[in-house]
């Protein structure tokens, strides 16, 4: 522990980097360069993908689509009468 001590005592007392100066200034120019950029898209893009989702949405609302229906496989030859899945009904 003391070993580390002496290296942080050693560590302070030494003189600051000259490069550290202006840190600061570096810093705020770069906050303020960052905050006077437009953002990447703007309200109108926005706007624009928000009538296209919803055109979209209304169009395969609008749309009939087709009913599915599974086959009904059975791995070992014809389906059992007693089957659970004979038991629960079709669903229709």
């Amino acid at each position: 522990m003391n070993e580390i001590e002496a290296m942080l005592a050693r560590l302070r007392d030494a003189p600051v980097h000259p490069g550290l100066a202006m840190i600061d200034a570096a810093v705020f120019d770069e906050l303020a360069a960052r905050a006077a950029a437009p953002p990447p898209l703007s309200a109108r893009a926005f706007g624009v993908a928000a009538v296209m989702a919803l055109a979209i949405g209304i169009a395969g609302a609008a749309l009939p689509g087709r009913s599915a229906r599974a086959a009904p496989i059975s791995p070992f030859g014809a389906p059992s009468a007693l089957a659970p899945s004979t038991l629960l009904g079709t669903g229709e």
